[in-house]
């Protein structure tokens, strides 16, 4: 059982017989001290008179000393328990405290219960087989009280025992051997609250890992990472920033927090610490390094530690990193095999070559279609390794890439260069008209709608060796079909919508160029026909409480009813018979009107509707 120690008032004598009374108040709970019984592998007590007899887990009072029975015996018991402390290892033991209490005792003033430390075993330990005493841990001395609450500081001896790698802790109660023999001196611990080892420790948090420079993985070694560095007067929060996370196998602490040191490899007694004193558990902490701190070209290090309010983690692994405060001070420079002068034929990929324009720590480049460029995100790996980058042959070099324009006419490449602190330069932009060489897209016959349709595409002008073609019907999934010999493919698809339907169709050669989209579309009109002799579209008919009817029809197949509506009102159904239907009106008021009505197909698919305006007459 648990019992917190700041509510704990017990008497100890200190380690000799001759040493005053005093009475120990345990020490308040520290942020960062966890407090647990530690589990009781066995206690029992031996007697004298049954030499041979062990008494274990014991359910009435416990007899220490010498006592005397109904006959007149005079008997001897010593008192025996094991702890299992396997749990504290790696730990900090911060404080131990041994627990019993008495049933009953007849001198409390002279009180000189000694603990000591046994053997671990036998696990039933008799009087004539009891453990070896090793080392005496203290003396239980006087209280004013009696019968009371016994206590002794056994941290020393914890601490001992796992340094010296035991998973046991075994202790033996007994009376000084002068008045081990006296019933005046014996006692009794009360069996329902047993005997306690109450051990308050600590884990240290462990060593940060997971360590940063401004989402940059820590190096180590060289070559060491460069971190951008802003001018002073750039926005709050743009500085470079350290992160580590931080870890405390006793979970979040109310005081957990964590210190970074920052220093220059070449003066490493010029430090700059860092503080935060909110890290989170588990959570990665930045801390932001203070304008005017870092100098262009100087190479830094820096490690970081945890403290839980007991005790500090190891310092992490050192970083390093190289500052830099000069981004790239000129756009690349973007030639290509397209011309910028006039009309580009395509079919070919054009051939770009970037460089650096002087300057000398480019390592790559950024280039898009689309403009402005998007921005890197260092978090996640290094973004040169991603769509849209190459890396520069050598540092403040150049590199080639095979790009195809997407679009016919103009194209505008934008191009940005890189340094290696992830800094990017001003962009250049590259103009080229490229002529049109989307595949050539016929169809058979007139489509109808619900009917597969044929259609043949070929390739473009311009465009040679075509492999295969892609295309989607009505922005559906992407379908890939092989093109013959001679370049071409059919296939065969389904227009299925009421209104607009369009095919979309790129080409692909085997030189890599992929041609701008070809859309082919039509129309389907699935509205119904719908006409009134009483009613005339458009004109004047019957009156207010004359009843008569309206005659849709819809000649396309599968139509198995009409969706209605007067004055786009509430909705009703009436079944199709052989495509037609009959839809009953009485108005009930005069003026202008309309009839809203709509084919559904058996699998419930609403086809275009049509609406259909009168004007009831006068009364």
């Amino acid at each position: 059982m648990r019992r917190p120690l700041v509510r704990r008032v017990v008497a100890c004598l200190g380690a000799t017989a001759a040493a005053a009374a005093t009475v120990l108040v345990a020490s308040p709970a520290t942020a960062g001290t966890h407090y647990h019984d530690q589990p009781r592998v066995s206690w029992s007590y031996t007697d004298s008179a049954a030499p041979d007899t062990n008494h274990v887990d014991p359910t009435d009072d416990v007899p220490l000393g010498a006592w005397q029975d109904d006959a007149g015996t005079i008997h001897r018991s010593r008192v025996y328990a094991s702890f299992d402390i396997s749990g504290l290892a790696g730990r900090h033991v911060i404080v131990a405290h041994l627990y019993a209490r008495e049933s009953a005792a007849t001198d409390c003033a002279e009180r000189q219960i000694e603990v000591w430390r046994t053997a671990d075993g036998p696990p039933s330990p008799t009087w004539s087989k009891a453990p070896q005493a090793i080392e005496q841990l203290g003396v239980i001395g006087a209280t004013q009280t009696c019968p009371a609450d016994l206590g002794l500081d056994l941290t020393d001896a914890v601490r001992a025992a796992l340094a010296a790698g035991r998973t046991e802790l075994s202790v033996e109660l007994r009376e000084p051997t002068a008045v081990e023999d006296q019933p005046a001196h014996g006692r009794r611990l009360n069996a329902q609250y047993g005997m306690d080892l109450d051990v308050g420790s600590n884990a240290i948090p462990s060593t940060p890992t997971t360590l940063t420079n401004d989402e940059q993985p820590c190096t180590t070694s060289t070559p060491y990472a460069y971190v951008a560095v802003p001018p002073s007067s750039a926005p709050l929060g743009s500085q470079p920033t350290l992160s580590a996370l931080f870890g405390d196998p006793d979970g979040l602490e109310s005081s957990f927090s964590a210190e970074f040191v920052l220093w220059p490899v070449a003066h490493p007694d010029q430090t700059t610490t860092l503080p935060d004193d909110y890290a989170q558990q588990g959570t990665p902490t930045d801390v932001t390094v203070p304008a005017g701190t870092l100098a262009d070209g100087v190479t830094y290090a820096w490690h970081t530690r945890a403290r839980d309010g007991v005790d500090t983690s190891d310092w992490s692994a050192t970083c390093y990193f190289v500052a830099d405060t000069q981004r790239p001070d000129k756009p690349p420079a973007v030639t290509s095999t397209y011309t910028t002068d006039g009309w580009n034929a395509g079919g070919t990929p054009m051939q770009v070559t970037l460089s650096a324009n002087g300057v000398s720590d480019v390592v790559a480049y950024q280039y898009s279609w689309k403009s402005p460029l998007g921005t890197i995100d260092v978090g996640n790996g290094d973004p040169f390794d991603g769509k849209g980058f190459v890396r520069a042959d050598t540092l403040g070099g150049s590199a080639t890439v095979s790009l195809v324009p997407p679009n016919s006419g103009p194209n505008t490449l934008t191009v940005a260069s890189y340094d290696r602190a992830y800094q990017q330069s001003d962009s250049t932009t590259y103009t080229v008209e490229v002529r049109d060489t989307s595949p050539v897209v016929t169809v058979d016959g007139t489509p109808q709608y619900g009917s597969p349709v044929t259609v043949h595409l070929a390739p473009g002008p311009n465009v040679s060796d075509v492999d295969d073609y892609t295309y989607t019907v009505n922005g559906g999934a992407e379908q890939t079909v092989a093109a013959g010999s001679d370049g071409s493919a059919t296939v065969t698809v389904e227009f299925d919508s009421p209104g607009l339907n369009q095919l979309d169709v790129r080409s692909h050669s085997s030189n890599g160029w992929v041609t701008p989209v070809k859309s082919w579309s039509v129309t389907f009109d699935t509205s119904p026909t719908v006409t009134s002799d009483t009613w005339p579209e458009y004109d004047t008919g019957g009156g207010v409480g004359v009843a008569g009817t309206f005659a849709v029809s819809s000649s396309l197949p599968g139509v198995v009813s009409f969706g209605y509506s007067f004055d786009w009102g509430d909705e009703s159904v009436v079944a199709a018979t052989d495509g037609g239907a009959t839809i009953p009106y009485t108005p009930d008021s005069s003026g202008g009107h309309a009839l809203e009505v709509y084919p559904i197909l058996a699998d419930g698919t609403h086809l275009s509707s049509y609406t259909y305006y009168f004007t009831v007459a006068e009364e």
